[in-house]
């Protein structure tokens, strides 16, 4: 036996990428049957070929042959049902077919595991929509929108998907007229209470967020998922005494410290940073080379909540937070925890919400081998009792390539160079648009089954 011959499988696989190739050649040149001919061998010799189940799908419902469609997408959802690209076709093909309630069964499915989706949500939004419920359609869509336009789709019809291009300038008008009404009127007030000058910024902002007009950060590292307000001082790292009551943490470094190492030692109230929905990968968001990498937090606010348990086991430290501005808006904001990072973890490359808000760090427990990255302004090694701020709209990621849990109090904050007059009315409208635009917990699946009656 020759031990250099190709196997049996290797061979086949040679054959189904050839034909593969051959097929897309064809679909090149609009030689559509003799694409579905090498397609078809495909599966034969590979049913598990997903590629050539969805592209025979494509090539039966262009025809409008919806049935054979159906049939080719539901053997891609047989051998691969997490695949991004099948549940989206799936859901695509039974909404076409008038299937609502399965379509939204599909499209909320994949949302569960891929929240950031932007396709699913834009077609979520047609779902509500043909279903009657335009408020909700108004909502999938809002997220569909922003999600898309935050990993820079959407922002034209050159990134804008084929599919999309007839009714996004529809979709866009609908949401801007009958959606964000409530926070460009509540924007409006304030503007009358402190002055068209003082809130020229927020106005831009506004008009960004809601696609009048389209304004995005002049570096590329800076991607805020939410909101951008042009106009503040730009950078990665900024000044963390801007807030002239950072002074006062650094005093009580010692008495912080000691609650937090106590809070370490009793391991008690440590919850994951990171929220994942069921189902949902961890993948791209945790790594390292550690045994259990993870990202702990002890929470003394959490989207705006205060956890009074929390704050009663750390009095001192909860009496320091009490004394000084928190960056409060409800439902997102204050942020503030004892960060742990685990040994060998790294947080992987993100972005943040919003740079009218910026994250402080006072490190307290810091072993060799931790930093941040914010791409733009390079690596920061954290110090013990040496505060440090960033804008979290930035690329960064962090890591802990020690064998010892790294420890800091972590807080969001608002953006020094914003006027108060412009934390007031920002905090406003946000909480406007978040009212108007978010699924809360377990509202979208209510959705959903009540499209089955």
């Amino acid at each position: 036996m020759n031990a250099f011959a190709p196997s049996a499988a290797a061979t086949t696989a040679a054959a189904v990428q050839a034909a593969l190739a051959r097929a897309q050649h064809y679909l090149a040149g609009n030689n559509m049957s003799a694409a579905e001919r090498d397609l078809r061998a495909v599966v034969e010799e590979a049913p598990d070929c997903i590629e050539a189940w969805l592209l025979l799908s494509e090539l039966a419902g262009a025809r409008g042959d919806l049935p054979r469609a159906r049939k080719c997408v539901d053997a891609a959802a047989r051998h691969a049902p997490e695949v991004a690209a099948v549940a989206l076709q799936r859901g695509q093909l039974l909404l076409a077919a008038g299937e609502l309630a399965d379509a939204a069964d599909t499209l909320a499915a994949l949302l569960a595991r891929q929240p950031k989706q932007y396709v699913a949500w834009l077609l979520l939004g047609q779902v509500f929509d043909l279903a009657g419920q335009t408020q909700l359609a108004l909502r999938a869509w809002s997220q569909g929108l922003r999600h898309g336009q935050a990993s820079r789709h959407l922002m034209g019809m050159a990134s804008t998907p084929p599919a999309f291009r007839p009714h996004i300038q529809q979709i866009i008008a609908r949401v801007n007229a009958h959606l964000y009404a409530p926070a460009v009127e509540g924007f409006e007030r304030m503007r009358a209470q402190f002055g068209a000058a003082d809130l020229a910024r927020l106005g831009r902002a506004l008009s960004s967020y809601t696609g009048v007009r389209r304004e995005v950060p002049p570096n590329p590292h800076q991607r805020p998922k939410f909101l951008y307000f042009a106009g503040l001082p730009e950078g990665p790292y900024h000044d963390p005494y801007l807030h002239p009551w950072t002074a006062g943490l650094v005093d009580a470094f010692d008495t912080i410290r000691a609650e937090a190492l106590a809070v370490l030692d009793a391991q008690a109230g440590l919850q994951e940073f990171l929220e994942f929905a069921p189902g949902q990968s961890r993948d791209g968001y945790l790594g390292g080379s550690g045994s259990k990498p993870s990202w702990d937090a002890f929470f003394f606010y959490r989207h705006g909540q205060r956890y009074d348990d929390n704050h009663a086991r750390c009095p001192a430290t909860s009496k320091l937070l009490d004394g000084i501005e928190l960056c409060e808006v409800a439902g997102q904001a204050p942020e503030i925890c004892f960060s742990v990072l685990q040994p060998g973890t790294h947080i992987m490359p993100h972005y943040g919400a919003t740079n009218t808000r910026l994250v402080l760090h006072l490190p307290l427990l810091v072993p060799s081998g931790c930093a941040l990255n914010v791409r733009g302004g390079g690596e920061h090694a954290w110090r013990e009792r040496e505060p440090m701020m960033f804008d979290d709209t930035f690329e960064h990621e962090a890591w802990n390539r020690s064998g010892q849990a790294r420890v800091i109090l972590l807080m969001d904050c608002w953006n020094p160079h914003l006027t108060p007059a412009e934390r007031i009315a920002t905090r406003h409208v946000v909480e406007l648009i978040s009212a108007i635009e978010h699924f809360a917990p377990g509202e979208l699946d209510r959705a959903v089954q009540a499209l089955r009656g």
